[in-house]
């Protein structure tokens, strides 16, 4: 389980290897944790909506901070998650996205062919090519406003990529990156290990030291 104090602790080291915030994503969240949200509203969002959160996951919202500090762009906090939008069609896609948490996540093996199609690189793809799928309904892709069943999105990378989490079916827990046209590719076996390999991350001195000069190589050009 994680603690706060000791997440933290890891965060502001972060932020003293980086102070002005120059790694891809960090000045939207600093390095800092939103508060944790009640047990009462994660349980009222599970009920309502027939679906169950991992156990490691909730601990984190609850106990350490909902959402914030995180990869790239942060976690999203589950804070938001009755939020309702302004325009009654952005509402539908939020109520559809919610009740399809409750519904098996389906993947098949992406094939050699599928790579073209999709936002993932060839070279990735044939470095492990069995950590790369689709999502398919009955058959054939899904034809719907939310077209992504039993996945919570936890946060972004930038663009079309996204990071989230099954919420049901043989692999909930695990944690899988997606271009968000239905393709997808393994990340980790559990928020836990997904978070841990974040915060392992930002740890390395010396990784540190090599994004900071590669991102301002970027700003300079």
């Amino acid at each position: 389980m994680f603690q706060r104090k000791e997440v933290e602790k890891i965060l502001s080291h972060a932020k003293q290897m980086d102070p002005k915030y120059e790694r891809f994503g960090v000045s939207r969240h600093q390095y800092k944790l939103n508060p944790p949200i009640r047990m009462e509203f994660v349980r009222a969002a599970e009920k309502r909506y027939h679906f169950q959160l991992p156990e490691d996951y909730v601990q984190f919202i609850t106990e350490v901070g909902d959402g914030g500090a995180g990869p790239d762009y942060g976690i999203y906090p589950f804070g938001n998650f009755f939020w309702k939008a302004e325009s009654p069609g952005a509402e539908r896609f939020r109520e559809e996205y919610r009740r399809s948490l409750a519904n098996p996540f389906l993947l098949v093996p992406m094939e050699p062919d599928d790579v073209e199609y999709s936002g993932f690189s060839k070279e990735a793809y044939e470095k492990n090519p069995g950590d790369f799928f689709v999502e398919v309904g009955e058959g054939d892709y899904k034809e719907r406003l939310c077209d992504t069943d039993g996945f919570y999105m936890l946060g972004t990378h930038g663009c079309q990529w996204d990071f989230g989490m099954v919420t049901a079916g043989e692999r909930r827990g695990q944690v899988f990156d997606t271009d968000n046209e239905g393709n997808f590719c393994f990340a980790a076996h559990s928020f836990y290990e997904y978070y841990q390999n974040w915060l392992d991350h930002i740890s390395d001195a010396e990784q540190c030291r090599k994004e900071l000069e590669m991102w301002r190589n970027v700003r300079e050009r």
